[in-house]
């Protein structure tokens, strides 16, 4: 069974629905703050933003790091070992032949 729904809704309706909060009178104030030239919330946004930012490529480079060197044993593998640990497949039976 395949159902297709089509709903015309707007982006303002959608976050009432799911029930999310208005966050515009927020970006209004930010905004607001930037363009009246407040220099030390920029650089406090700059700072938490580049340091973040710099937590999360640290964390992708270790998890790369770690596939890599995983990659890397496996493929080193004496193939003696790496025979024994794949499952066996049973050849097919043969049919008895009809009368």
């Amino acid at each position: 069974m395949k159902i297709n729904l089509e709903v015309d809704i707007t982006p303002e309706e959608l976050r009432r629905f799911i029930g999310l909060p208005d966050v515009q009178p927020f970006w209004d104030a930010i905004s607001k703050r930037i363009s009246d030239g407040d220099s030390e919330m920029v650089q406090q946004i700059a700072k938490t933003a580049f340091t973040e930012g710099m937590k999360t490529v640290d964390l992708s480079a270790r998890i790369l790091k770690s596939l890599s060197a995983y990659a890397t044993r496996r493929n080193t593998e004496e193939p003696e070992e790496a025979e024994e640990d794949k499952p066996r497949r049973r050849a097919p039976r043969k049919k008895a032949a009809s009368k």
